[in-house]
C-alpha cells in the first residue's frame, strides 16, 4: 500500500509516493552493531596478533596476566608484589572485576581479553544510542544510522591506541544509561530503573572514576530535564517515585562496584593523589583541550594526528573526531530541530561540557574546581570530550528523524531546494572555517597530512550532501538513503579510526626474555631491581611492568597510582608523582630498600655500584644493598615520617644495624651485639615466609611495601607489623629459631567481594524474573 502526496516548493508542486520503510527489528539491530565491532577489530584475535596500546603494553598487559593468573590459582588478587616495592590491586584495580572481563577471562586467551571488552563495548554503544533514539521517538532505520555514528565516534574508538578499556566502558555506557533513565522517567516501571542501576554499576566496575564522574553528572542533568519535560514534576507522587528510583538505581550502583570503592577508600589516604584539596589547580588542568582544536571534530588533521600532533599538549593520543554526517547534521539541526526542546538539551550538554574539556583554557573551569566535590583531583579535564561527542550525535539523530518526518509526512513543511540550501551552506561555512583556521593558526601542522585532512573532510560532508540531494529529490528511496548513509558514515569514521588501531606481535615474542633478563634470572632471586628512568623516554623497555612478566622485583615501574611512602622514600616531586632524587643522592635509600641491580641506558661512574653486564643496556650491582630481608639489632622509634627520611639520609646511619619504625612508643632491644640471620623461604603476592635465626631478640625488616591489611605470625602467634624505614615492613623476633609468615588479607576487599556476588546476584535474579513474568503474558495473548 501507498499514499500520495503534493509536495510544494518555491517553483514547483508534484505528487509524491509516501515509501513504507520497514522496521529493523532489535536483534537485527544489535546483530548488526556487534557485527561490525567484531570485524573491526578482527585483526586483534587472529593468531600471532596482540592487540597494541601504549600503556597497554606498557603496564597494563601485566596486569591482565597477573589477574588472570591469580583467578586461575582460585584466589582473589589483592597485592601485586612486582613494582614499587609492592602494592593492592585495590590502588588501581581497573577492570578486574567488570563480568566482561571476568567472562573473557574464563574462556578466552589473556591475548583476547582487552579486544573482547572493547569488541563488546562498541556493539553495545552503537545498540544503546540505537535504543535511545527510539526511545526518543525516532525512526528504527534513523535509529540505526545514530548507532552506527555513537559507535565509531573518534574519542572513544581512539582510547584504544592507549588500551584504555576504562574509559571506553564509561564512554559507550552513556546512551544506554540515558534509555534507561529516559525510560524509566516516562514509565515509572522499576525495570527501566534496573536497568539503569546495573549499566552504572558496570560503568563503575571499569574503575575509571573521572569517566564515571562525567556520567554521573550528566545523567543527573538528563533526568531532571525529563522529569520536567515529561510534566512529572507538577505530580507530588509520580516526581517522588521516579526520584526515589533514580537515585536507588545509582546507589545500588554503587553496592554492585564496593568490590572496588571499599578497598579504594582505604587506599586514598595512602595514595599521591589523595591529599587534600589534590595537587593544585596547574595540576587539575594539565592535558586540558586547548580551544582551537575543537576544530578536530571535523578535521583532526588540523592539530595533528598522533605523531604529527602539534597543539598545546605534550602529546595527544586520542581525536575528538565524530564524522562529517555528524557535524553537518548537529548545525543544519539549528535550522530544523531548533523547537525540539531534547535537541535543546544536547545542545546545552555539549557545550556546559566544553566548558570542563577546555579546563585551564577559560576562567569557567576555575569555578569546577572551587565548587564540584572531587574536582580538584582530577587532571585531563579534555577526558570529558566523550560527553560532547554523545551529544554532537544525539543532536544529530533529532535533526535527521525531524528530516524523515518532513520527508515522509502527507503535508511537505519544507521544500526541497531549502534543505539543500541548508546542508550547502553548511558545507561552505566548514570550508570557510577551515580555511580561516589555516590562515589564523598558531603552532598547527599546514602540511600535506593537515591539506588531506581538510581534503578528506570536504569529500565526505559532499558525499553526505549527496545523499540528502538523492533521498530528498526523490532520486533514491529512504532504504537506499540509509544504506549509503551507513556505508559512507562508517568509511568515513573507520579511515580516522584505523590510525589508532594497531596489532604487534604475541606476547611470547612481544614480551620474549632479552639478554637483560636473562642476566637477571642468572642470578639469585629475590633482590630487586631498579630501572633507572634517565635519560627521559630512553629507559630500558620504557621504564615500563616488561620485568613484571618475568616475575623480577621493580623498584619502580609503570602505574601512576602508587603508594605515597614509596614515593617519598624514593624522593617525591613537585610536576611528578616520583623524581627519584633519594635514589640519586643518599645510597641509604637504595642500600635499605634493597635495590640490589640498577638497569641503565646511560653509564654510571659511583664507586658502590660495579658494572656486571653490558648488552642491550646495562646492569650495575649494588655492592651495599641488604638483603630483602634482615635483622637489625636497633629499632628506633619515630612519629615523624620526615624527620625518619631526614634520619635515614645520614651519612652515619647504618641501616644495616639499625631501623626507624613508625612509633610514638619505644621498642627495647637488648643493646648487646646481634648475630642473626634471616632467609626469605616462600615469596607469593600474598603469603611471605621468613625463618630467621639470632642470638637475641632483633626486629625482622622486611623491604616489601608496608600497608594495611597485612598480618604476621611469628611461630603461629599474631606479631604487630610496624611501618619501618618510613614504607617496609618490621616484625620483632625472639632469640632461637622463628618462622614468621606474612599474609595480605584485606577485610574491606574481602565485604566489597561478596556485597558484588550479593548485586550481580540480585541483578541476575530480577533479569530472569522479568523475562518469565513477560513470557508468562505473551503466552496467554498468543492462545487466543
Amino acid at each position: 500500500m501507498a499514499a500520495t502526496r503534493t509536495a510544494s516548493g518555491a517553483n514547483r508542486s508534484r505528487t509524491t509516493t509516501v515509501e513504507r520503510v520497514p522496521e529493523i527489528r532489535n536483534g537485527v539491530a544489535a546483530a548488526i552493531f556487534f557485527g561490525l565491532s567484531l570485524i573491526y577489530f578482527l585483526p586483534a584475535f587472529l593468531p600471532g596478533n596482540h592487540l597494541f596500546g601504549t600503556d597497554y603494553l606498557a603496564g597494563g598487559y601485566f596486569f591482565y596476566e597477573f589477574v588472570s593468573e591469580r583467578l586461575a590459582a582460585g584466589e582473589l588478587p589483592k597485592w601485586v608484589p612486582y613494582i614499587y616495592g609492592g602494592l593492592p590491586l585495590s590502588a588501581n584495580p581497573g577492570s578486574t572485576f567488570y563480568p566482561v572481563r571476568l567472562f573473557a577471562d574464563f574462556l578466552l586467551p589473556i591475548t583476547w581479553i582487552l579486544p573482547f571488552i572493547f569488541a563488546f563495548q562498541f556493539g553495545a554503544g552503537g545498540f544503546g544510542m540505537y535504543l535511545l533514539a527510539k526511545e526518543l521517538g525516532c525512526r528504527s532505520w534513523v535509529a540505526l544510522i545514530s548507532g552506527l555514528a555513537f559507535e565509531f565516534t573518534g574519542i572513544t574508538v581512539s582510547a584504544v591506541y592507549a588500551g584504555h578499556d576504562g574509559r571506553v566502558i564509561a564512554a559507550t555506557f552513556a546512551p544506554i544509561f540515558f534509555y534507561f533513565l529516559h525510560r524509566g522517567i516516562r514509565t515509572g516501571r522499576v525495570a527501566p530503573f534496573a536497568g539503569a542501576a546495573a549499566t552504572i554499576g558496570f560503568s563503575l566496575l571499569s574503575f575509571q572514576i573521572q569517566s564515571n564522574y562525567y556520567l554521573l553528572l550528566a545523567g543527573m542533568g538528563w533526568a531532571i530535564f525529563s522529569l520536567i519535560h515529561l510534566g512529572h514534576h507538577r505530580n507530588p507522587a509520580a516526581l517522588t517515585r521516579r526520584v526515589a528510583f533514580g537515585v536507588a538505581a545509582v546507589a545500588f550502583g554503587f553496592v554492585v562496584a564496593s568490590v572496588n570503592f571499599l578497598p579504594f577508600l582505604d587506599y586514598v589516604p595512602e595514595s599521591p593523589r589523595g591529599a587534600e584539596g589534590g595537587r593544585g589547580y596547574d595540576y587539575a588542568v594539565s592535558w586540558s583541550m586547548p580551544p582551537g582544536e575543537l576544530i578536530s571534530i571535523a578535521v583532526p588533521e588540523a592539530p595533528g594526528i598522533l605523531e604529527n600532533y602539534q597543539g598545546a599538549n605534550p602529546f595527544k593520543l586520542h581525536t575528538e573526531y565524530v564524522g562529517a554526517l555528524v557535524v553537518v547534521l548537529a548545525i543544519v539541526g539549528i535550522g530544523y530541530t531548533r523547537k525540539n526542546r531534547y535537541w535543546w538539551f544536547f545542545a546545552g550538554l555539549a557545550l556546559v561540557t566544553l566548558t570542563v574539556a577546555f579546563g585551564g583554557h577559560t576562567p569557567i573551569y576555575r569555578l569546577y574546581y572551587e565548587l564540584l566535590p572531587g574536582t580538584a583531583r582530577f587532571r585531563a579535564p579534555s577526558i570529558s570530550f566523550f560527553v560532547v561527542s554523545f551529544a554532537l550525535v544525539a543532536m544529530a539523530t533529532l535533526t535527521l528523524e525531524k528530516l524523515a518526518s518532513i520527508h515522509e509526512g502527507a503535508d511537505r513543511a519544507v521544500s526541497s531546494p531549502s534543505l539543500l540550501k541548508w546542508i550547502g551552506g553548511v558545507i561552505v561555512l566548514a570550508a570557510v572555517a577551515t580555511a580561516f583556521a589555516i590562515a589564523s593558526s598558531d603552532g598547527f601542522a599546514r602540511d600535506a597530512a593537515a591539506v588531506a585532512g581538510y581534503g578528506r573532510f570536504a569529500l565526505f560532508a559532499g558525499l553526505v550532501g549527496l545523499a540528502f540531494w538523492l533521498w530528498w529529490s526523490g532520486r533514491v528511496r529512504t532504504v537506499a538513503f540509509l544504506a549509503i548513509v551507513s556505508l559512507v558514515t562508517l568509511a568515513d569514521l573507520w579511515i580516522i579510526d584505523r590510525r589508532f588501531f594497531e596489532t604487534v606481535p604475541s606476547p611470547a615474542v612481544t614480551f620474549a626474555a632479552d639478554d637483560v633478563v636473562q642476566f637477571l634470572r642468572s642470578q639469585p632471586q629475590g633482590d630487586r631491581v631498579w630501572v633507572l628512568p634517565f635519560p627521559a623516554g630512553s629507559a630500558y623497555q620504557n621504564g615500563g611492568n616488561y620485568l613484571m612478566h618475568h616475575e623480577i622485583h621493580q623498584a619502580g615501574g609503570d602505574h601512576g597510582n602508587q603508594l605515597q611512602r614509596l614515593n617519598e622514600f624514593a624522593g617525591a616531586g613537585e610536576e611528578v608523582y616520583v623524581d627519584w632524587s633519594n635514589f640519586l643522592e643518599a645510597p641509604n635509600f637504595l642500600r635499605a630498600g634493597n635495590i640490589k641491580y640498577i638497569v641503565s641506558m646511560v653509564e654510571l661512574n659511583t664507586p658502590m655500584f660495579r658494572e656486571v653486564y653490558r648488552g642491550s643496556a646495562l646492569i650495575y650491582e649494588n655492592l651495599a644493598a641488604l638483603p630483602r630481608a634482615y635483622l637489625v639489632g636497633t629499632a628506633l622509634s619515630s612519629a615523624d615520617s620526615s624527620a625518619a627520611l631526614m634520619t635515614l639520609a645520614l651519612p652515619e646511619f647504618d641501616p644495616a644495624h639499625a631501623a626507624i619504625v613508625f612509633s610514638d612508643q619505644q621498642i627495647q632491644l637488648p643493646g648487646t651485639p646481634l648475630t642473626g640471620a634471616a632467609q626469605v623461604v616462600e615469596s607469593g603476592p600474598d603469603r611471605v615466609v621468613v625463618r630467621t635465626t639470632a642470638d637475641r631478640d632483633a626486629l625482622l625488616v622486611l623491604a616489601d611495601n608496608y600497608f594495611a591489611g597485612w598480618t604476621a605470625t611469628v611461630n603461629g602467634q599474631n606479631a604487630p607489623i610496624y611501618r619501618t624505614n618510613h614504607t617496609f615492613r618490621g616484625v620483632l623476633v625472639g632469640a632461637g629459631d622463628n618462622e614468621v609468615v606474612f599474609e595480605f588479607r584485606p577485610s574491606d576487599l574481602y565485604t566489597g567481594f561478596y556485597i558484588y556476588l550479593a548485586g550481580l546476584a540480585l541483578l541476575a535474579a530480577y533479569g530472569i524474573w522479568l523475562l518469565w513474568s513477560r513470557r508468562r503474558a505473551v503466552e496467554p495473548a498468543a492462545a487466543a
